[in-house]
């Protein structure tokens, strides 16, 4: 039996899929085209398919014995711009796309389908008090891309109480890790070659930040408990202020410049603060702390550009 990871060529979907071989689990690797290069490594199977195409992902279940599935693939850089239009092609993938991931799943009797989504699918933090946000409150997403995923989560739904599928929804926050396209990472990702780094939200406005190690090694749990405790999980790290996370990157790179947004009242469009105790208590999750998460991340960037690491 195997472990399909859809989406697997993105940030999440790298990290996973070497974290889930290196535990010795049998992994199918699939995006929409195969890497090219070198041999894949033990335990790794990469496959290319189409989302939307029911028939292509009911003959992968079948053909590499699928028993678990995590569902990553989205079109969700171009969604998050103000003049994207390919609407058709995005719900293709989006929407239509994961439906298929879910029937085919119910179709080939996969055991546990781990469905990403976003605390995108929230709405603004006003709308919840200055409490943390937890995993039982109210979904009111403002962007297409929440509004998205809020649909998969409610498609996700109906399919287990139907058809009785395992389905977990696991909402993110912000990732950390080279190569991600989040907002606080965008930041960190420019200081760290020594270009100027625009914070996007004012100073007093929080974000959530995980390290993506951290989120993978959440996943893989999430994937392979036998008995969870709910089907729905906050994948969340530390709240952080603008201001803290400004401070810290002026901290480890001194001779950087940072510069806030013109609106300095800006802030997510989406709730600010989180709790996670849901997936520390059940799962046992550990988390690095904010430090270490952001100074990974700045090497991470280093490394893939060709930089030699910085120590502190």
């Amino acid at each position: 039996m195997s472990t399909l990871v859809l989406g697997s060529s993105g940030l999440v979907g790298r990290e996973l899929i070497t974290k889930l071989a290196g535990a010795g689990h049998q992994v199918v690797a699939c995006d929409v085209a195969k890497p090219v290069g070198s041999p894949s490594p033990e335990g790794i199977t990469y496959v290319s398919a189409d989302m939307s195409r029911l028939d292509q992902m009911v003959a992968l279940l079948h053909e590499h014995e699928v028993s678990r599935i995590a569902c990553f693939s989205y079109v969700m850089g171009p969604l998050m711009s103000p003049g994207f239009a390919d609407f058709l092609g995005a719900q293709q993938v989006n929407i239509m796309g994961v439906t298929n991931v879910l029937e085919a799943a119910r179709l080939t009797g996969v055991r546990r389908v781990l469905l990403a989504s976003t605390v995108g699918t929230y709405g603004d933090q006003s709308l919840y008090g200055d409490r943390e946000v937890n995993e039982d409150d109210v979904l009111a997403p403002r962007s297409m891309y929440g509004r998205m995923k809020a649909l998969n989560e409610a498609v996700a739904d109906r399919y287990r109480q139907v058809h009785g599928l395992d389905v977990v929804k696991v909402r993110p926050s912000s990732i950390l890790g080279s190569g991600s396209t989040i907002w606080p990472s965008r930041l960190i990702e420019r200081l760290a070659v020594g270009e100027t780094g625009y914070a996007p939200y004012g100073p007093q406005a929080r974000d959530n930040i995980v390290a993506v190690d951290d989120l993978t090694t959440l996943l893989s749990g999430l994937l392979n408990k036998t008995d969870l405790g709910h089907d729905t999980y906050l994948a969340c790290g530390h709240n952080v202020s603008m201001a803290e996370l400004v401070t810290l990157l002026g901290e480890l790179l001194p001779e950087s410049t940072i510069e806030y947004p013109a609106d300095r009242n800006r802030a997510p469009t989406y709730a600010q603060v989180f709790d996670n105790s849901r997936a520390v208590k059940e799962i046992g999750w550990e988390l690095k702390s904010v430090r270490e998460s952001v100074c990974l991340h700045i090497n991470g960037v280093r490394r893939d550009a060709g930089l030699a690491p910085l120590t502190w």
